[in-house]
């Protein structure tokens, strides 16, 4: 019997022992949780309260200029030239003669003019040449104003209006600007890129057709925070954007849109009229996540 008992009792105590490991794990795993959460809520970040500015995204293409009216001033029928009174280079005025026929047989004198005012850009033909019906008379150009031609990609089209601002970079290094005039409804099937004209003031004609040019256009304007670059991050997604703090101090990820990049910061949208940004402390903290927050204040502009 009391090799029984003794079985009995070594059996309680083993029943007891495994009831206060399993009982210590558990409170060991339970406090390890709420270390852990307290962990998660003890995180700290600095923010920057910013209130938004209105702001354009710039545009950016490579085009070139184009005059306004560029025509090739052909014969309405077959004759022979017998006069020519304007030179190559000339200005002309709407209605001007700039050659004149005669059709033997029928004594008849048609005569080409000028359709529009402009500078005769060429002129090759000679008192006495025959002109088929359609030959080329002369080249007539109407160089004020000049366009600047820009191919805008389907995506920033909808940035773009009538009127806006617009400047570009000449080859030889001229700025010149303008305002957008024209905004094409229909894609370049191979490019799937928009047209767009912007025109600008060539009174003195030293804005020459055909040249290249780097063309810049102010979209729309948006609600727009200037951020350091230093801040920017990928979601898991891989999309562009910040971390911030809502009201109650938990983290979020707002994707951006960058208007403009300049030397003391990147202006972007996307982040609302009032924003709180961290700005440090952003890759140590998760979405969700709820942190002790340091605030500063964007300097007034």
């Amino acid at each position: 019997m009391k090799i029984k008992q003794t079985y009995k009792t070594a059996a309680i105590l083993a029943s007891f022992l495994a009831i206060w490991m399993v009982s210590g794990s558990m409170i060991e795993e339970q406090n390890f949780e709420k270390n852990t959460s307290k962990l998660d809520t003890l995180s700290s970040v600095t923010i920057v309260n910013s209130k938004a500015t209105n702001k354009s995204k710039i545009l950016k293409s490579s085009g070139f200029t184009e005059a306004d009216k560029f025509v090739q001033v052909r014969a309405e029928v077959s004759g022979r030239l017998i006069a020519r009174p304007a030179q190559q280079g000339d200005y002309v005025e709407e209605g001007d003669l700039i050659c004149q026929l005669y059709i033997a047989g029928r004594e008849a004198y048609p005569k080409i003019v000028a359709p529009f005012s402009g500078y005769l850009e060429t002129l090759r033909v000679e008192e006495g040449d025959f002109l088929n019906t359609g030959a080329v008379c002369a080249a007539l150009i109407d160089p004020d104003p000049m366009l600047i031609v820009a191919d805008i990609a389907e995506k920033d089209i909808a940035q773009v209006e009538l009127g806006s601002e617009a400047s570009a970079k000449l080859i030889s290094g001229r700025y010149i600007s303008g305002e957008v005039t024209f905004i094409a409804s229909s894609a370049d099937k191979n490019t799937r890129t928009f047209r767009v004209e912007i025109s600008v003031d060539n009174k003195d004609r030293t804005i020459r057709d055909g040249v290249s040019a780097e063309i810049y256009i102010k979209g729309k304007q948006e609600a727009a925070h200037k951020i350091s670059p230093a801040i920017l991050s990928l979601n898991d997604q891989g999309k562009l954007g910040v971390r911030t703090v809502t009201t109650d101090n938990r983290v979020e990820f707002k994707e951006i849109n960058i208007l403009e990049d300049t030397n003391s910061g990147m202006w972007v949208s996307g982040l609302g009229e009032e924003a709180r940004i961290i700005t440090l402390g952003q890759e140590y903290v998760f979405q969700g996540q709820t942190v002790n927050v340091k605030e500063t204040f964007t300097p007034d502009a």
